[in-house]
């Protein structure tokens, strides 16, 4: 009975949102110059996009509400785009990120006080039903009750959250509005103007949470924020192109992504001569060097107050030196004078500010003492002759480019072998460059963020944070990532309270998100076993009952490793695993194995660190590349004591490598076994 009405009420809809559509479709774009006319087409186009999205997914859930001031109960259909009855004026569908679909969210069917804040104030009330809804192309699929008034228990809802998670898998993110948790509601609608900090356990869907609360900022203070000064800093190129479609399908749009490196590159440092070295090929030797250097000085807040203080110095040798005369037998501009300028009427600005005010102060200056002369010729003698000499004393101020500041720097401290060639600049360099470009060329108005995203964080260094923070609106960040996933231990940080300290407790929210939706039981319950080896580990995963089969660990002789590689491939085929992965220590063992592998295996595809994009299927990667993606079936290869010993680094790659698995976790190795697979 309830699929019958739901499937006419659906039909309504849908048919509500097409005849929309069309009467939309059929009005010419607008192109003129009209405000007025444009402030229409402007809506328009924002409705279509609405449209669009409600058309393709109308809702996916039903809350029946009904409000402690009103006798009767009202459905509330929640969807990906808020949709109203042009005629009427009704909601047909509600946002959802609306206030009251946050009861869909929150509600678990045991609050005694059941409330969500409206613009007009706090609306409390009862919630009589909670109900998923899957539709396909416009046709009802099934119906779930989550939550019914006066029943004890409405079945459905973990089977639901399974049925939508499996239904997700492929080899792009995708959005989770349907099966929003009320853990993950929490941080996705938690206030602006905070640094909101995420420690995730793989698969906990942190990445996921933080572009949802985008979505989320955008809508709810769509007066104060706009998406072109909002960005999101992922770790690599490959991870970006995985994450590309959740903003499209929530309606989310010109929300710069990229990566540190990338941005800092191509839109701060401008000097051709400057370049980075490659990134792909510096991590890897990290990866498989056995005495790689580990310490981040670079990256630290006290290198940078040394920074800032070699850069105070130099601001101060910089600038003029001497009184400004002009003309001869005249009285000038003093040293002192001038300075009090600076220091006065030019705080706050930066270094190039306050040479081009204190440049225009000398100009309009002599343009006043030219006219002191009483004849016209003498005054325009003595204005071409006061700019002159005016050009001369600012010509005594080169100008200063970030590496030429950076490499006075270190030399002043002593430490000239730090400063890399100009060809070469490390990731580590970016941070003091940076900053060294903000302190001295400022940053204007519209180049400040109004919301900052950084993914994978934990491979952040307190340095990069704070010159971030200092370019972003009122500390609004969303910052997410996992301790037990910091392979990148030479950039990093080992504890939250580095960034928290940076923001300060007042300016800091700290969430937690321990479950993990993306493995099996047993998977995260192995996976688990292995974060036992680290010293300071984070909390363990803690997994929705989503049974499978035991993780297989077997001994394979070394002769019979690509033999049984082809064989483990062929029967994850057979078991219909769309997305295949072979996951290696490095990328030179990749290389030893792949020519076999292809020869076999024609559709196999090696994924490096120059990659940009993953598109599926069977993969062979080296295990430092996979972090961020997720595979149906993962086979670790070589999990021996030569590979994983019972370092701190081997840990959390070879944790890294095993929570990649959806469904399926293999292990071999030949000789002895990492200790790390000893419980």
């Amino acid at each position: 009975m309830k699929f019958e009405k739901e499937k006419e009420r659906l039909s309504e809809t849908v048919t509500a949102i097409n005849k929309q559509y069309e009467r939309l479709a059929s009005i010419p774009e607008y192109l003129g110059d009209d405000f007025t006319e444009k402030v229409l087409e402007d809506n328009r186009r924002r409705l279509r996009e609405s449209l669009t999205i409600a058309e393709k997914e109308p809702y996916f859930a039903r809350l029946d509400f009904k409000d402690e001031d009103n006798e009767e109960v009202t459905a509330t259909y929640i969807g990906k785009a808020g949709v109203f009855d042009e005629n009427t004026g009704d909601v047909l569908i509600t946002d959802w990120r609306a206030p009251i679909a946050s009861l869909f969210y929150g509600f678990s069917g045991s609050e005694d006080d059941v409330y969500y804040l409206s613009p007009d104030g706090i609306v409390e009330g009862e919630i009589y039903l909670k109900r998923n809804i899957v539709t396909y192309e416009q046709e009802l699929q099934r119906v779930v009750d989550r939550y019914i008034r006066g029943e004890q228990e409405a079945a459905g809802g973990d089977e639901f959250l399974l049925y939508k998670l499996k239904d997700q898998k492929d080899n792009r993110l995708r959005d989770i509005v349907a099966t929003i948790q009320g853990e993950q509601n929490e941080i996705i609608r938690y206030p602006l103007n905070k640094a909101v900090i995420i420690q995730g356990v793989a698969g906990s869907g942190k990445t996921t949470v933080a572009l949802h609360r985008l979505a989320y900022l955008l809508y709810e203070y769509r007066e104060q924020l706009t998406a072109q000064r909002m960005i999101i800093f992922a770790p690599n190129t490959i991870f970006l192109d995985y994450i590309s479609q959740v903003l499209p399908e929530l309606g989310v749009g010109d929300i710069v992504q990229t990566t540190f490196p990338k941005w800092v590159m191509t839109s701060i440092i401008d000097d051709p001569a400057c370049k980075l070295e490659s990134l792909s090929e510096r991590r890897k030797a990290f990866f498989e060097s056995d005495t790689a250097e580990q310490d981040n000085w670079k990256g630290s807040l006290a290198f940078q107050q040394q920074i800032r203080e070699q850069l105070s110095q130099l601001e101060k040798e910089w600038l003029p030196k001497e009184d400004f005369i002009p003309w001869e037998n005249r009285q000038g501009v003093s040293l002192e004078k001038m300075k009090n300028w600076l220091d006065a009427d030019f705080k706050g600005n930066s270094v190039i500010k306050k040479y081009e005010r204190l440049k225009a102060k000398l100009t309009r200056w002599v343009e006043i003492e030219a006219k002191m002369y009483e004849e016209k010729k003498e005054q325009e003698q003595a204005r071409k002759d006061g700019k002159k000499e005016l050009r001369r004393y600012l010509r005594k101020w080169k100008k200063r480019k970030p590496y030429e500041l950076y490499a006075q720097i270190l030399k002043r401290m002593g430490k000239p072998q730090l400063l890399p060639p100009k060809n070469k600049i490390t990731l580590n360099d970016l941070a003091p460059l940076l900053d060294i470009h903000d302190y001295w060329y400022g940053v204007e108005r519209d180049e400040r963020f109004d919301h900052v995203v950084i993914d994978e964080a934990q491979d952040f260094s307190p340095y990069q944070v704070s010159v971030l923070n200092a370019r972003t609106k009122t500390a609004s960040f969303t910052i997410l990532g996992d301790l037990a996933q910091g392979i990148h231990s030479n950039e990093g940080i080992d504890k939250w309270e580095n960034f928290i300290d940076l923001f300060g407790i007042s300016r800091a929210k700290f969430f937690q998100m321990t479950k993990s939706y993306r493995s099996t039981y047993e998977i995260i319950a192995f996976s688990n076993t292995i974060l036992r080896h680290l010293a300071n580990r984070p909390a363990y995963a803690e997994p929705i009952f989503r049974s499978g089969e035991e993780v297989h660990i077997q001994q394979v002789e070394a002769e019979d490793k690509s033999g049984k590689i082809i064989s483990w491939i062929h029967e994850m085929k057979k078991q219909d695993m769309n997305t295949i992965a072979v996951i290696l220590r490095s990328e030179a063992d990749c290389n030893k194995v792949y020519p076999e592998l292809k020869e076999k295996i024609p559709e196999l595809t090696m994924i490096t660190t120059e990659d940009k994009s993953y598109e599926g299927g069977i993969s062979l990667l080296p295990v430092y590349v996979s972090k961020g993606l997720e595979f149906d079936a993962v086979l670790m290869v070589d999990v021996d004591e030569e590979h994983y010993p019972s370092t701190e680094q081997a840990t959390k790659l070879l944790y890294v490598g095993c929570t990649r698995a959806l469904h399926h976790l293999s292990i071999i190795y030949g000789g002895q076994a990492s200790p790390l697979l000893v419980n």
